[in-house]
């Protein structure tokens, strides 16, 4: 192995680490539970992700043949797409609860009309109250 090939190789690796160990506490961050503390990651986590789209390109454009990847750096290849895998669930699973939550509070609440009473007063009705509400102009 060359030396810049060598040194390509090397920082691919730190670099998938490095993602990796970020991946790893947002997985676990999530697991938790604490949304808050995940969006407080994201920038190291974009961060991380921009050097490794770098140290790709600098290890491809070193390497002797376009193909050619070292076992170690295939091994945190593997890690790294499992730790995708694993954080694509765990994001789907938060966006999801999210949603639900959303969907109890704003559009499963009980909507309530407000409205004059025949005596002048307002007044709140229900959804029921108004189906049974007999009219005085019809």
């Amino acid at each position: 192995m060359k030396a810049p090939q060598a040194k390509a190789e090397a920082q691919l690796l730190r670099c998938f680490r490095s993602v990796c160990s970020v991946l790893e506490e947002e997985n676990t961050l999530l697991g938790a539970g604490k949304l808050q503390e995940v969006g407080k990651l994201l920038p190291a986590k974009q961060k991380e992700m921009a050097r490794l789209e770098q140290a790709l390109a600098a290890s491809k454009e070193a390497a002797a043949t376009p193909d050619a990847v070292s076992p170690a750096a295939e091994q945190e290849a593997r890690r790294f797409g499992a730790l995708v895998r694993t954080n694509r669930m765990l994001l789907q699973g938060a966006i999801d609860t999210q949603n639900a939550i959303i969907r109890l509070v704003v559009t499963e609440a009980p909507q309530e009309n407000t409205c004059y009473a025949p005596s002048g007063h307002y007044v709140t009705q229900s959804g029921l109250q108004d189906a049974l509400a007999i009219r005085n102009d019809v």
